[in-house]
């Protein structure tokens, strides 16, 4: 489905530590409320965390995390850097609105077969994760933070200009302007500079 669709179908929650909902907007996506950032959202309760199930990674609702974005997207990078680069351009497509399953892909089927996380799961997964930064930073997204962050640290990756490490590295500490010091440090991607229209 496509973003502002999802967005508007997960429910608010607001509680302890315990996850009170549960909601399957894909097949192998579960996505759990409240996250610990549900009162910090506007309306409050708009926090969820992503759970993905793949059989190459051994995942059983394992907590997506944007480390593990970055850490595949480098997996896939090292051993299919074409293809690994298309499937950018469909995250891209994503971010920006499109549904994840309707998505033109131009890889060839079974290539990333045994390279992490199978690609249609994980477009579906980055999707549900920037609805999740959406929900929390929509301030930055006028300077291409909130859902755009995690997208901008996977196209430094799939143009070589830094490591997995790197990106999580810097999201993790400084958001936004973390990603701004790696570019301005090893340049704008690519994909980072069609996103902006630059």
């Amino acid at each position: 489905m496509r973003f502002d669709k999802l967005d508007a179908m997960i429910p608010l929650a607001i509680g302890g530590k315990a996850k009170i909902l549960e909601m399957h907007p894909y097949n192998a996506i579960t996505l759990r409320m409240p996250g610990r950032h549900a009162k910090n959202t506007d309306p409050k309760g708009g926090d969820f965390v992503v759970c993905v199930d793949d059989e190459v990674m051994d995942w059983t609702e394992h907590q997506f995390t944007h480390s593990d974005l970055f850490a595949d997207i480098e997996l896939k990078y090292d051993d299919v850097p074409n293809a690994t680069y298309c499937l950018l351009e469909n995250y891209l497509n994503v971010v920006n609105g499109d549904d994840p399953l309707k998505l033109t892909y131009e890889w060839t089927e079974g290539i990333f077969d045994g390279l992490g996380i199978h690609p249609e799961t994980f477009l579906c997964a980055v999707q549900c994760l920037a609805v999740a930064e959406h929900r929390r930073y929509p301030q930055h997204e006028e300077k291409f933070g909130g859902r755009y962050l995690p997208f901008r640290a996977a196209a430094g990756i799939v143009e070589g200009l830094w490591t997995a490490i790197d990106a999580s590295e810097k999201t993790r500490t400084k958001g936004r302007i973390g990603i701004e010091w790696l570019e301005k440090d090893h340049g704008v991607p690519t994909l980072t500079k069609e996103l902006m229209n630059v």
